[in-house]
């Protein structure tokens, strides 16, 4: 989207402009949830946070920091929403971080004609699936949600080295793993990752 655009937008939600709002609501809430879904399977809870994000967001507009990436600024949002909530319930420490991005899930869709693409990106699933949990959320955040590596650093709560880090550290794996080229590994993962 336009960092115009989605700049201008948040400058009308702040000042109380109700279509602003509906408008964030109406194009974000299901990449929140998606993006919440790889976290747990919980429908419930994820939409929950995403209702307790928005909330938030309508009853503190006035005290929110500017924004040129809606976008990224509501995937952090939701992600300190989800730790905080499952921690709560869990009754967890710290490391419980850790443990939950244990659990992170990336898939893949097989929208190819031939056999040989569709044996690819069935390689590059279980390839993806074999990386630790930093490294896939990196991959998603990265890849599917095409954040910048500073956007994904600070909604990881990383710094920015170790968001390239993470993103070489994955693709050669991915290389050794499958046999590939780097450039082949990237192109898949811009176009079959969700």
């Amino acid at each position: 989207m336009d960092k115009n655009l989605d700049s201008e937008i948040w400058r009308r939600f702040k000042q109380g402009d109700k279509k602003a709002f509906s408008y964030i609501f109406d194009t974000y809430h299901m990449q929140m949830f998606e993006y919440g879904h790889r976290f747990t399977f919980d429908e419930s809870f994820i939409k929950d946070c995403i209702q307790d994000v928005f909330f938030e967001l309508a009853s503190k507009k006035d005290k929110l920091s500017t924004t040129d990436n809606i976008l990224f600024y509501l995937l952090k949002s939701l992600r300190i929403r989800i730790f905080t909530n499952l921690r709560k319930n869990k009754n967890v420490s710290a490391d419980f971080n850790d443990d939950l991005l244990a659990d992170f899930r990336l898939e893949y869709t097989t929208e190819v004609d031939s056999e040989e693409k569709e044996l690819r990106l069935d390689q590059l699933a279980q390839a993806l699936n074999q990386l630790p949990p930093r490294q896939k959320e990196t991959i998603f955040l990265k890849f599917y949600k095409n954040l910048s590596n500073s956007e994904v650093a600070e909604l990881m709560g990383v710094n920015y080295q170790s968001v390239g880090n993470a993103i070489q550290k994955a693709i050669n794996k991915l290389r050794d793993i499958i046999d590939s080229d780097q450039d082949s590994i990237v192109l898949f993962l811009r176009m079959h990752i969700r």
